[in-house]
């Protein structure tokens, strides 16, 4: 069967990133674009994926983020206090930077903090405010191996066209037990079983990708990485520990938000 007539019936030839599995049903349309989800690991995938999709990323799509700037700021503290739970502040690259403000945080907080970012409108700006920022996707930055010993990525991963290259890049750039935090929408919150097309976070011409916990999971077992959590208690203690580690003890109950922040330690094959 032809793969148009194999999409004609709600399916998609093609196969699993994360999991290989070749069951792709039809997850859902919106805009002209359809969205198929893998029926054993449940990651979904805009196909065919959208072309040129750096080129949205102009000026004015950062205008929001700019009139947010000490909220995002209020935010990154707190997702560093989250992560310092696990390791002291020491080498930090967040990955889609866009206008810095994170690296900027983290550099308030002694980390040797440096971001990469694919729009130049957004990373010439970020340089302007003297945040280390470089131009271009995390491969074309080439960094060495083993350079840095936190990557973050707030709102990446769901735009990268191959996640699991990405993910394999980070791991080269990560020094021996190194950590990765993703933050990336959840397709598993019940907010997007409400509302499917309505749901803020499907944007099928620029989000390629769209994860639930256990996918995310195996996506990082795959790539060489050890899932973890900030520890509620036995973790590591500065000023302001304590309301992350209760923060960090609320998240295990309820996930309020539909974006999800999963953690984990770079580890052997």
């Amino acid at each position: 069967m032809s793969e148009s007539a194999l999409e004609a019936t709600g399916l998609v030839a093609d196969t699993c990133r994360v999991c290989g599995a070749e069951a792709m049903d039809l997850l859902v349309r919106k805009g002209g674009h359809d969205v198929y989800r893998c029926a054993l690991c449940g990651l979904a995938f805009t196909h065919p994926q959208p072309e040129s999709i750096a080129e949205q990323y102009d000026s004015a799509y950062f205008d929001l983020y700019r009139r947010r700037r000490r909220f995002r700021l209020k935010r990154a503290d707190v997702r560093l206090k989250q992560i310092e739970l696990i390791v002291a502040p020491g080498r930090l690259l967040d990955v889609g930077c866009s206008l810095g403000y994170y690296v900027e945080a983290a550099a308030a907080r002694g980390w040797d903090a440096v971001g990469v970012e694919i729009s130049p409108f957004a990373a010439q700006e970020a340089r302007e405010l003297a945040v280390d920022v470089r131009t271009g996707t995390l491969e074309q930055a080439a960094f060495a191996d083993a350079a840095f010993d936190c990557v973050t990525m707030w709102d990446v991963l769901e735009h990268v066209p191959d996640p699991v290259r990405h993910m394999l890049e980070v791991r080269r750039v990560l020094a021996p037990n190194g950590l990765v935090v993703i933050g990336t929408p959840d397709l598993g919150h019940i907010r997007f079983r409400m509302q499917r097309e309505r749901w803020r976070h499907l944007k099928p011409a620029e989000h390629l990708f769209y994860f639930n916990r256990r996918s995310l999971e195996r996506l990082l077992e795959k790539t060489g990485f050890r899932t973890v959590r900030p520890p509620v208690v036995g973790g590591r203690r500065f000023r302001g520990s304590f309301g992350a580690a209760i923060r960090a003890g609320l998240s295990r109950l309820v996930q309020l938000n539909d974006v999800m922040t999963v953690y984990g330690v770079k580890g052997g094959f």
